[in-house]
């Protein structure tokens, strides 16, 4: 297992599969490798964080790692206040663009020019990183004042030290306080990595990406049958299953397209730096109001924020916001609704709607959403809704909303 050094004495990131979610990233593993707090997979003991809600799992034996763990050195520096990162940020859009690919992506959302163009979208490119780079240090005190932004680090080169921009390629979709200050961004990733979906008991991993067939992606991947240790290719798609000796289900692998989002971070690299600690969220408006939203004020002198609605995402709350005309918190996660307390008590607001189609057909978001709406009624008195839909409509409420439905709104709470 590899494992990276926290801040927390004792507790390392998992920096490759975690043992109860099987996902990469934000979950953390004690010394002794005998407990791990998982961000994704509930249990009865929790606790919540400045990057969401941790789940408390004791490892059995035969969960425990049995290999020693291999300990990454941390190069990370610790993450700028909001409004030195809005600053470098903002000098950051300055500097980069939109390309046409991802224009024409976001126009297919049914958004608008304008709205694309107000709200600040960027490219994070494949090629060139380190001369937009170049192009924002110069307008700095110093290259250095990069150090602490997440998504900037500096890499080795063949003349020395340079720095330049960390992440997959995609579009950058900016996250903004309640003080309109950019405190981050989610790259929307152009191609998701290729991951497993295993049912019964199997384990596996994807070792690499291998070229496509008739369109579709494939991957040579490691599956662990029985002890069994095989090694083959799976096409995207292709459920693989085994059954026993009495025909009985015994697993199945399927080759699947990971998440599409993820934080541009520069995590783990030399004077790069995490997005956590705490994480950050988005708050949207209308676009029309934005242009008059000035840094520093809230948002609540141009729209009534009596009523906040929260939904997964901040391309989402873009979207829902500008056809319900109404004021969005977007979160990374259900799971991290924690988040959220600070800037709704900052807003006065007293009625949270709560937008997630997918609590009528996932049973982990079900219970996700029970913990949210828990947590919001411990933590104030505010009204709280729960907004569906016809999941046959569209699965996400940026979708429903863009082919002109409305949801439902369901009191829960008040």
């Amino acid at each position: 297992m590899k494992l990276r050094r926290t801040r927390d004495t004792g507790w390392y990131e998992i920096a490759s599969t975690c043992p109860i979610c099987g996902h990469k990233g934000w979950c953390r593993i004690n010394k002794a490798q005998t407990v791990v707090h998982c961000m994704r997979v509930q249990s009865e003991h929790y606790f919540d964080s400045q990057i969401g809600r941790q789940y408390i799992h004791q490892l059995n034996e035969q969960e425990s790692p049995i290999t020693p763990p291999e300990i990454e050195d941390n190069h990370n520096v610790e993450k700028k206040p909001n409004d030195y990162l809005d600053g470098v940020y903002q000098t950051f859009l300055e500097e980069s663009i939109l390309s046409d690919f991802h224009l024409s992506a976001l126009l297919k959302r049914k958004m608008t020019k304008k709205q694309i163009q107000i709200r600040e979208y960027r490219t994070l490119p494949s090629q060139d990183r380190h001369k937009i780079t170049k192009r924002v240090s110069d307008r700095l005190s110093s290259p250095d004042d990069l150090s602490g932004v997440p998504g900037f680090y500096v890499k080795e080169g063949k003349y020395g030290p340079y720095w330049t921009m960390a992440g997959p390629s995609g579009t950058l979709i900016p996250f903004r306080s309640i003080y309109n200050e950019i405190t981050g961004f989610q790259t929307r990733v152009d191609q998701p990595p290729l991951e497993l979906r295993l049912k019964g008991s199997i384990k596996g991993r994807v070792l690499r990406e291998v070229e496509k067939e008739n369109g579709l992606r494939r991957a040579i991947c490691e599956l662990i049958i029985a002890g069994r240790r095989l090694e083959g290719g799976l096409i995207e798609k292709d459920v693989r299953s085994t059954k026993d000796a009495m025909g009985e289900f015994l697993c199945s692998a399927e080759l699947v397209q990971g998440q599409k989002y993820y934080w541009w971070s520069s995590s783990n690299k030399l004077n790069g730096s995490s997005i956590g600690a705490p994480i950050p969220y988005h708050f949207a408006l209308p676009s029309e109001l934005m242009e008059n939203w000035n840094y520093h004020n809230t948002p609540d002198k141009l729209l009534d924020c009596s009523e906040i609605w929260l939904t997964e995402g901040g391309l989402k709350a873009d979207i829902a916001s500008d056809a319900l005309y109404k004021p969005f918190i977007g979160i990374p996660g259900l799971n991290s609704f924690s988040i959220a307390l600070e800037p709704l008590k900052a807003m006065g607001c007293k009625h949270l709607v709560i937008a997630d189609a997918d609590v009528t057909i996932t049973p982990a978001v079900e219970l996700a959403l029970g913990n949210c709406v828990e947590f919001f009624a411990n933590h104030t008195d505010m009204k709280i809704s729960l907004a569906m839909w016809d999941i046959s409509l569209a699965k996400g409420i940026d979708d429903l909303v863009s082919r002109l439905y409305v949801p439902q709104v369901t009191t829960l709470v008040g």
